[in-house]
């Protein structure tokens, strides 16, 4: 990605051409996960476009921007351009999507706003039919739209006859929605845990859409969120959002068919097709649960359905395990329902579970699960589709009683439990979300830097940008992104000796399949402080060299040459150090990581060192030893005398003998 620099008070530049105006907000295009400023294109200044800029803390869908921008032609607002600037207020970086502006305002304000309500007739040409061709499009390319509410579809231009789809890529799916748009098991979850969603979900949003235009607000005034999830699950979505509106017979059909509580069921944008050119389709009847002879008391309420009773007990986690323990449940679903099967499966959990709170609290999961398999997994303060799992931990890491319950849920298999449910996702889901929670046992089970629920959570989700306190704000989502945000820190003077973390170093692991392994065993526990930081050097020059070694860091390089002191400090021989330290001040200003790695990963220089100094303790053993016995007396020593007088003697018999032999050689020959 490329970085754009600027100071305070300027326009950002994306891309080379687009300039975003910081201090031009469009507040009208606000939503929960982006906040919208003014942007022109500098080749076409006349051209109206939004910049929407992601929530610190939140991603954008990354993984449809390429495919949502070759879409241009359809009736819906598609990205122009998008990437990570610098953000003027903050000084780290965040992520903009460019948009075309609608010539036209919204259907209707932000929910709980009133206004004229529209006529059926209006609703099906002004709305229905201009946006069919861009629903039926992304369904044939599985893109799911997570963004269809009144306050986010815009007339096309200012006479206000046919509307388009607003943006849907600038935040997570489903997150900016507000819980009155959601199909009932994506409403009772934390916005975060909504996970990618499905095509019925879509058709689903647009059936509350049409319903809020036609009453010309909130359909469910005066109800809070969670009275509106519970009476969608006790009457059904269409009576809760219909109620006693005077419609025709022509519009009860798609209200029916888009608000079906059971997704198999519900409308597609086929369906939709047909109805809008004129076909008449069997109304639908809503799908209500069935409801028991009897009805439980839970808290100051009673139940007559089991979703009802599950989404009660979820609300109130703290009193739900005494219901359950108790044997109530049991006898409810036998005498009501003449359930045996799950009365039984209950009983087992019962009968199972050990004691304290993790257990208690696992016994409750395992039992809403059991009451109502189509409902998301709960476990404490945590509720999500079981595909947004992932994604509730991401937004959620920084609380620290979340990442506890995530981490309990994981080491239960709570979510291979629940996966293994009837009501869970089909096969190929099943199998691949599966996969994904056993990736989080295994790294789990494995806490050493590299790996631990860091490691899990960059392979979970590929496009979460690293959340190190080091460069949290620099919105570093890909390996090339690293060590960039590492110079700017080290140039703005706010390193320290926290050379890499959790999640940098899982970050890496997770980005690169050479770092994937190297990166635990280069980290592995050590209290050789010149080990630890050569590894750590290893992992940043193995990065600049998989990122491309022609870009410097001349900041980041000298930070970790001053932080690399115990590794040329280590060597024994003074002239080694000496000539080490030389060349480590030599290429740290430099800006090349390899090079200075290169220098201080010495191999020859390192076993000569070694080596020398094995030499040297051998030389200096023998002579402290001599010391030892001179100091001792050695000389004066009998034995030491004895043996010396034998040698001297020995030496004088042959000096003398040889002289004999000589002297009488020469008497001879003469």
């Amino acid at each position: 990605m490329t970085e754009n620099s600027n100071g305070p008070g300027e326009d950002l530049t994306l891309a080379g051409r687009y300039l975003i105006h910081p201090d031009k907000p469009l507040p009208a295009y606000d939503h929960a996960t982006a906040f919208a400023v003014d942007a022109t294109d500098q080749r076409a200044p006349t051209r109206r476009l939004t910049a929407m800029v992601c929530r610190s803390g939140l991603v954008p869908r990354l993984d449809i921007i390429p495919q949502l921008s070759r879409l241009m032609r359809l009736p819906m607002i598609t990205p122009i351009e998008a990437g990570p600037v610098r953000w003027p207020e903050t000084g780290g970086r965040r992520f903009v999507v460019l948009f075309e502006r609608p010539l036209g305002d919204a259907l209707a304000g932000k929910l709980g706003t009133k206004f004229e309500a529209l006529r059926e007739d209006q609703i099906t040409h002004k709305i229905i039919k201009p946006i069919l061709p861009a629903l039926k499009e992304m369904g044939g390319r599985s893109i799911k739209h997570r963004a269809i509410r009144a306050d986010n579809i815009f007339y096309k231009d200012s006479t206000c006859q046919s509307a388009v789809l607003g943006e849907c890529a600038s935040g997570p799916a489903g997150m900016s929605q507000p819980k009155l748009y959601e199909p009932v098991d994506a409403a009772m979850v934390l916005e975060s845990g909504r996970g990618q969603g499905t095509l019925a979900d879509d058709m689903y949003a647009l059936g509350v859409t049409i319903a809020v235009l036609l009453t010309g607000g909130n359909p469910t005034e005066g109800m809070t969120d969670e009275e509106v999830v519970a009476t969608k699950i006790r009457r059904g979505s269409y009576i809760t959002l219909v109620g006693d509106l005077q419609l025709s017979l022509r519009m009860i059909e798609p209200l029916r068919g888009l608000l079906c509580d059971d997704p198999n069921e519900r409308w597609t944008a086929d369906d939709l097709e047909l109805w809008a050119n004129g076909r008449q389709l069997s109304p639908k009847q809503p799908m209500l649960p069935t409801k028991a002879s009897r009805a439980i008391q839970f808290g100051d309420s009673e139940y007559l359905t089991r979703p009802s009773l599950s989404h009660a007990m979820g609300c109130r986690w703290g009193q739900a395990a005494k219901l359950i323990t108790s044997g109530e449940v049991t006898n409810w679903l036998r005498r009501s329902f003449g359930d045996e099967e799950s009365a039984t499966a209950i009983e087992f959990l019962i009968n199972s579970s050990g004691g304290g709170r993790q257990a208690e609290d696992q016994l409750i999961s395992n039992t809403l699960a059991v009451l109502a398999p189509n409902h998301p997994i709960r476990y404490r303060q945590i509720s999500a589709r079981i595909d947004g799992l992932a994604a509730a931990l991401a937004v959620n890491y920084g609380d620290e009683d979340f990442r506890a319950s995530f981490v309990e849920m994981i080491k239960a298999n709570l979510p291979q439990t629940f996966l293994k449910s009837a009501g869970s996702s089909g096969k190929s889901d099943r199998a691949a979300l599966t996969k994904t929670f056993d990736m989080f046992s295994y790294f789990l089970d494995r806490r050493q830097l590299g790996n631990g629920l860091e490691r899990a959570l960059y392979e979970a989700i590929r496009g979460w940008p690293c959340q190190s306190p080091l460069i949290a704000d620099d919105y570093v989502c890909e390996l090339d992104d690293l060590l960039p945000a590492l110079e700017r820190v080290a140039r703005r003077g706010s390193a320290n000796e926290q050379l890499i973390d959790r999640h940098i170093a899982g970050f890496c692991a997770a980005r690169s399949k050479t770092l994937a392994e190297c990166v635990p065993q280069l980290l592995a526990p050590t209290t050789d402080l010149a080990k630890e930081r050569l590894g750590v050097l290893a992992i940043y020059a193995e990065v600049h060299r998989i990122t491309g070694v022609s870009q410097r860091f001349p900041a980041l390089t000298a930070w970790l040459a001053a932080m690399a002191t115990p590794i040329y400090e280590g060597y024994h021989n003074r002239v080694m150090r000496d000539r080490s330290q030389k060349a480590v001040d030599r290429v740290g200003s430099k800006g090349d990581l390899s090079a200075l790695f290169a220098v201080l990963n010495d191999s020859t220089t390192r076993t000569a060192d070694v080596a020398g100094f094995a030499d040297a303790r051998t030389e200096y053993g023998r002579l402290e030893n001599n010391i030892n016995w001179l100091m001792g007396g050695g000389l004066a020593a009998p034995d030491y005398v004895q043996a010396k007088s034998r040698q001297a003697a020995t030496f004088l018999s042959a000096v003398i003998s040889s002289f004999a032999v000589l002297a009488l050689s020469i008497i001879f020959v003469t």
